[in-house]
């Protein structure tokens, strides 16, 4: 990509690939930071705004970097705006679907977080496409017209239940011994539980490990199992099914076996498949561990915000559950970050460590008492 940048800036190619990879560390740093503002925005005016809101800044974000002349622009623009549309559009459908499908938050979470993975499906090999035929300052424009007008249009539909409705118990169905309904937590009353900081260190670690391999993939395969760049390729196209998969699996397996079981069972398969990544010479071994890590993470994006609705309550859930977030963006910018300074191997040995961590942090988080008033 960044021959594609150079040739707009009027620079060398080589001299713009540790900033052009900062833009991707950049987005994805502010989209988790304004997933809490626009969680905190959600709960007191409401879904649709926000999310119009989201689609508006992601959209314009886009259309104004179609302009930019200068790769700090391309920050601004790309990097900040559209990152922060991202996440007003994202932490929206997700606390919304919570409030009205209380009993399901994990296959529920589920779908809501496949949606955006199947998006990035459909519109990764559309982009590609445009950027070869049109380059990617004109796929940007016209990216950021259709993003804003499909965003704004879901907006529409984004309504929250009835006063009640979500603490009513479903016909036929038993209420969870760890259902947390009627003990709707603040954001003041979730920082002062531990609960909270084992969720948010969990994701941390989760986010990290699983970003790091995904960022990586393809020059991890080509280095390590001799893949051509071709065939690397399909294995990332590959990854993005399995990612997407195990947002929906794990999902609906926390909703039967319960969170933090699921939890402890994700961290521990990562860790296995990121250390068997770290002696992987061959292409099957090196696609089992990278097929196994992508459905975990995409489990994580499902089971942490079951778990923040389960154990502090869905009406601040936007709120509450943007404060968890912020581990993504920090553990995601950490893991690449490790993953490009340290020898490979290295780097799995040490994510694997992590996860091994994360899943003793599983075995002690339990769902916190009801909360003491602020």
């Amino acid at each position: 990509m960044q021959d594609l940048f150079s040739q707009r800036l009027g620079v060398p190619a080589e001299s713009l690939a540790t900033p052009v990879s900062m833009i991707f560390s950049l987005i994805i740093l502010t989209f988790a930071i304004t997933t809490l503002f626009g969680g905190m925005l959600q709960d007191p005016i409401g879904p649709q705004k926000v999310t119009l809101i989201g689609g508006l800044l992601l959209g314009g974000g886009l259309i104004l970097a179609s302009q930019a002349s200068t790769i700090g622009q391309i920050y601004l623009f790309y990097g900040v705006i559209s990152g922060t549309g991202m996440g007003f559009a994202y932490i929206t459908p997700l606390a919304t679907c919570n409030k009205w499908f209380p009993d399901k938050k994990g296959i529920v979470s589920g779908f809501v977080v496949a949606g955006m993975g199947i998006g990035t499906l459909v519109f990764t090999p559309i982009g590609r496409l445009m950027v070869l035929n049109r380059g990617v300052l004109s796929t940007w424009l016209i990216l950021g017209l259709v993003f804003m007008a499909l965003i704004s249009f879901g907006a529409l539909f984004l309504k929250l239940p009835p006063d009640g409705a979500t603490d009513a118990k479903p016909p036929g169905r038993q209420q969870l011994k760890s259902d947390t309904r009627l003990k709707d937590y603040s954001q003041a009353q979730m920082l002062r539980t531990s609960a909270f900081y084992l969720i948010w260190f969990m994701f941390l670690i989760g986010s990290g490990a699983g970003l790091m391999v995904i960022g990586l993939a393809a020059p991890i395969g080509q280095e390590l199992a001799g893949l051509t760049a071709g065939q690397a390729a399909g294995v990332v196209s590959l990854l993005g099914v399995f990612n997407v998969s195990g947002r929906i699996l794990w999902g609906a397996v926390s909703d039967r076996f319960g969170r933090t079981k699921v939890l402890f069972s994700m961290f521990i398969l990562t860790s296995l498949s990121l250390l068997m990544l770290s002696i992987s010479t061959s292409l099957f071994p090196l696609v089992f561990a990278f097929a196994s890590i992508t459905l975990c993470f995409g489990g994580f994006l499902a089971v942490f915000p079951a778990t923040t609705a389960e154990f502090f309550g869905t009406k601040n859930l936007g709120g509450n559950y943007g404060l968890v977030y912020i581990a993504y963006g920090i553990g995601g910018t950490g893991g690449m970050y490790m993953g490009s300074i340290l020898p490979l191997t290295t780097a799995f040995v040490v994510a694997g460590i992590c996860c091994l961590g994360g899943a003793g942090l599983a075995l002690m988080t339990r769902a916190p008492a009801k909360p003491t008033q602020s």
